[in-house]
C-alpha cells in the first residue's frame, strides 16, 4: 500500500458500478414480472441494493470535501466511512433480508416459471455488465494493490468505495450463477422449490458480504493506522533525521481514506539550543511528508533522552563545596 488511489479513478469505479447496476435493476425486474421467478425478484432487489449504494457512496465522496471548520478541523473525510458503514447496512437488509423473506414466501406455495428464456437473457446481459465493472474496479486498484491478495487488499485499503464496489460486483456475479442453477433446476424439473432456494441462497450472500462490509467500515470509522509499509517509512524518515537521536513513540491515525495523521515523540540531544530542536523538527516533517502519498498532519514533541518517555530525568547532584 504505498499509494492512495486517485480520487477521480475511485469516482469513476463508483459511476461504472452505478450505471452498470441501473440497467441490470430494470431488465431483472422485467425478467421478474413476466417469468414470476422468485430468484429474479432477488435479483432484481440486490441490483436495486447496489445502486442505491453508489449513489450514497457518492454523496459521502461529496461531502468529505467540505473544508475544514472550528468544530471540525481535521475536515470532513470520515463522511465517506460513514456511508459506506450505511451501505452495509442496505446490503444486509434491503439486499440480504428481503431476498430471504422473498425465497421463504416462494418456498411455502413454490409456482412454475412463465417463459424462462426472459430470465436467461437478462442473466446473460447481467453476467456481462457486472463483468465489465468487475474489470473497472480491477484496474482502478491495480496499482495500489501491488501484490497483495484480494483479501489482503481489503482487510489493509482505507478506501471503502473499492471494498464495497469489490464485493458487490464479485457478490453479484455469484448471485448471477446461483439465479441460473436455480431457474435451469426449475425449467427441467417444473418445481419452483428450486427457484424458490436459489432466492434464498442469494439473500444469504448478500447478508454475508453486508457484514463483511459493516467489519471492515466500522474499523475504518473506529480509526486504523497506518499500513506498515507506511509505518515503517515514517519512522525511518524521522531517524534519519540531523539532529533526532531516536523515535520514542510513533502512532499514526487515518482521519480519512487520503488524509493522515503523525505524532511521535523524538529523542533531542540536551545540549542543543531550541533553534537547531526546531529545525530538526521541520525537517523531520519534510522528510515526513516526503515518504507519504498522503494529506499530512504531523506532531512531533522533543523529548530530552529516552528518560523523558516516563518522566523527566533526573537533575545531576551538586558537587560537595
Amino acid at each position: 500500500m504505498s499509494a492512495s488511489i486517485p480520487a477521480s479513478d475511485q469516482r469513476f469505479a463508483v459511476l461504472t458500478a452505478l450505471a452498470a447496476n441501473v440497467a441490470i435493476a430494470i431488465a431483472k425486474l422485467g425478467a421478474a414480472a413476466v417469468t414470476g421467478s422468485s430468484a429474479m425478484l432477488a435479483e432484481s432487489l440486490h441490483s436495486l441494493a447496489d445502486s442505491v449504494n453508489e449513489v450514497l457512496l457518492l454523496v459521502g465522496s461529496r461531502r468529505s470535501r467540505r473544508p475544514a471548520d472550528v468544530r471540525h478541523p481535521f475536515g470532513h473525510a470520515r463522511y465517506r466511512y460513514v456511508y459506506a458503514y450505511v451501505v452495509s447496512l442496505t446490503v444486509f437488509w434491503v439486499g440480504g433480508v428481503l431476498a430471504v423473506i422473498e425465497g421463504l414466501a416462494h418456498l411455502e406455495k413454490p409456482e412454475a416459471l412463465v417463459d424462462p428464456r426472459w430470465a436467461f437473457a437478462v442473466l446473460a446481459l447481467a453476467a456481462a455488465l457486472e463483468g465489465w465493472s468487475l474489470r473497472t474496479t480491477l484496474r482502478t486498484s491495480r496499482s495500489t494493490r501491488g501484490a497483495l491478495s484480494w483479501k489482503r487488499f481489503i482487510r489493509v485499503t482505507k478506501a471503502p468505495e473499492l471494498i464495497v464496489v469489490f464485493l458487490e460486483d464479485l457478490g453479484a456475479l455469484i448471485g448471477i450463477g446461483i439465479a441460473l442453477i436455480g431457474i435451469i433446476l426449475t425449467t427441467l424439473t417444473g418445481n419452483g422449490i428450486w427457484d424458490a432456494l436459489a432466492s434464498i441462497g442469494i439473500g444469504i450472500l448478500l447478508a454475508g458480504i453486508g457484514l463483511v462490509v459493516n467489519r471492515e467500515t466500522q474499523s475504518l470509522l473506529v480509526g486504523e493506522s497506518a499500513s506498515d509499509e507506511v509505518v515503517a517509512a515514517i519512522r525511518k524518515a524521522i531517524a534519519g533525521t540531523d539532529g533526532v537521536e531516536a523515535v520514542l513513540d510513533l502512532r499514526t491515525i487515518h482521519v480519512g481514506p487520503d488524509d493522515l495523521v503523525v505524532a511521535a515523540g523524538i529523542a533531542v540531544d540536551p545540549t542543543q539550543y531550541a533553534s537547531g530542536v526546531t529545525r530538526a523538527i521541520v525537517e523531520a516533517e519534510v522528510r515526513i511528508r516526503a515518504v507519504t502519498p498522503y494529506r499530512t498532519v504531523i506532531y512531533l514533541e522533543p523529548r530530552v533522552g529516552e528518560g523523558t518517555v516516563e518522566g523527566t530525568p533526573e537533575a545531576p547532584a551538586a558537587e560537595p563545596d
